[in-house]
C-alpha cells in the first residue's frame, strides 16, 4: 500500500514552502498545485492531453518545475465496461537525476473505434496521472482518490479518447503559381472514410529571428472542399510550413507536412490611373493619378515616357524610365515637358506606369506589373 503524501519528507518540505510562498497571495485554495487539496489540481500534474491514434494514445501533460519530482504513474479505465475502475498501465520516471520525460504511449489492448450501439456515442478510454516523488510517494493517493461533493472542482483531472484506425493522409499537391502573393494547396484525390469529420489546415511561418513560430490553425474544411489557398503574405519567397490533417468522428488524424513558398510574381497593374494636362507656354504640365496598390510588398511605382512618335515602345529604346515614385504616394507632377512632332502638329509623350514589389525576379532585375498607359 502506498502511504500518505504527507509521510514524505520531500513532498512535505515542498508543501511547506510552496505554501509559505503563496500565503502572501491570500489565496491558499489555489496555493499549492501538489496540494490534494487544492481547488484546482487536487494534487495532480496540470495540462493533461491526449491524442488518440491506431490502438494507441499519446498522453501529455505539463511539467510545473517542482523539485523533488522523479516520476509519474498513469492510470486508464475504459468507459465500455460497465463499473470499470482505473488501472495502472505505467510510468515514466527520470533518468540519472534528469527529470521525467512529460508524455507517454500506452498500446497496452486498446480497442479501435468503440462506441455504443444503441445510442451511437463513443466509448473512451479515460485517463490521470500521479507524481512520485523521491521516496517513492505517490501524489494524489490512488487508494483514496481526491473528491469533494461541497466543491466538485476539487478532484483528480481526467482526460478522455476514443483510438481508431487513422484516416488516409492527404496527398497534398501545390497548385501553379498564377496568383501573387498566394499559396494553393490541394488533395483532390482523397478516398474519404466512412468516419472522416472535418479536415484542419494549420500553418507555421518564420519569425524575424528566422525560427518557425509554431502552427496556427488556418480552416477547417467539410469533405467536399479538398483544397485550401493562403493569402496571407506580405512577400514573395516567404516559406511556411502546412499541416493538412483529416480528421475522424474520434479524434484521430491523417496527417500531411508539406513546405511551400510563396510565388515570385509581380504585383498587380495600378489601378484607375488618369492624367490631367494644362499648358505653360510653349510646353505642358502633366499630372498622373491612380489607386494605391493593395498587396502589401509594394515598394513603388515607375513612370515611362515616349522619346518620340511612332516605334515599338521598346523599354530603354522608345520609351525611358522618367521618374520613381515612393509606394506610399498615388500621384506624381512633370512641370515643363516638351512637346513631340508628329509631322506638323505638337502632341504630348505617351506616359505608362508600373508597380514594382520588394524581391526582385531570379534575374536581379526589380519586378514590375504589366504597363498600363496613361489616358
Amino acid at each position: 500500500m502506498i502511504p500518505s503524501p504527507f509521510r514524505s519528507p520531500s513532498i512535505f518540505i515542498l508543501l511547506i514552502a510552496v505554501g509559505f510562498a503563496a500565503g502572501c497571495t491570500g489565496n491558499e485554495d489555489f496555493s499549492n498545485p501538489l496540494d490534494p487539496q487544492n481547488l484546482h489540481t487536487a494534487g495532480s500534474p496540470i495540462g493533461l492531453e491526449l491524442l488518440p491514434g491506431d490502438k494507441q494514445m499519446k498522453v501529455s501533460w505539463r511539467d510545473g518545475g517542482h523539485e523533488g519530482i522523479v516520476g509519474y504513474r498513469i492510470y486508464r479505465r475504459f468507459t465500455g465496461y460497465p463499473d470499470s475502475a482505473f488501472e495502472f498501465v505505467g510510468e515514466v520516471l527520470g533518468e540519472n537525476g534528469a527529470r521525467p520525460a512529460t508524455e507517454f504511449i500506452d498500446t497496452q489492448n486498446l480497442k479501435n473505434d468503440q462506441f455504443d450501439e444503441i445510442s451511437g456515442a463513443p466509448h473512451r478510454y479515460i485517463y490521470r496521472i500521479s507524481y512520485i516523488d523521491a521516496n517513492g510517494v505517490e501524489v494524489p493517493d490512488p487508494n483514496a482518490p481526491p473528491v469533494d461533493d461541497e466543491e466538485p472542482r476539487r478532484i483528480w483531472q481526467t482526460v478522455g479518447a476514443t483510438p481508431s484506425v487513422a484516416p488516409p493522409i492527404p496527398n497534398v499537391i501545390v497548385g501553379d503559381a498564377l496568383e501573387d502573393l498566394t499559396v494553393k494547396l490541394f488533395w483532390q484525390d482523397y478516398q474519404v472514410p466512412d468516419d472522416f469529420e472535418v479536415f484542419r489546415v494549420s500553418a507555421s511561418q518564420r519569425s524575424l529571428s528566422g525560427e518557425f513560430l509554431p502552427f496556427r490553425l488556418r480552416a477547417e474544411l467539410p469533405k467536399d472542399q479538398p483544397y485550401f489557398f493562403d493569402r496571407e503574405f506580405d512577400q514573395d519567397n516567404a516559406t511556411k510550413i502546412y499541416r493538412v490533417v483529416a480528421v475522424d468522428r474520434f479524434g484521430v488524424e491523417g496527417v500531411k507536412v508539406i513546405q511551400v513558398a510563396s510565388p515570385n510574381l509581380p504585383p498587380a497593374p495600378p489601378q484607375n490611373v488618369r492624367a490631367g494636362y494644362g499648358l505653360r507656354g510653349g510646353r505642358y504640365d502633366v499630372r498622373i493619378a491612380w489607386s494605391k496598390n493593395k498587396e502589401p510588398d509594394i515598394a513603388g511605382y515607375l513612370i515611362y515616357a515616349t522619346k518620340e512618335v511612332g516605334g515599338d515602345l521598346v523599354v530603354g529604346k522608345d520609351l525611358v524610365p522618367r521618374r520613381k515614385v515612393d509606394a506610399k504616394d498615388t500621384s506624381v507632377t512633370f512641370t515643363g515637358e516638351e512637346f513631340l512632332l508628329d509631322g506638323q502638329r505638337q502632341v504630348a509623350r505617351r506616359y505608362f506606369i508600373t508597380a514594382f514589389d520588394s524581391t526582385p525576379q531570379r534575374n536581379g532585375r526589380r519586378d514590375e506589373s504589366e504597363m498600363v498607359e496613361v489616358r
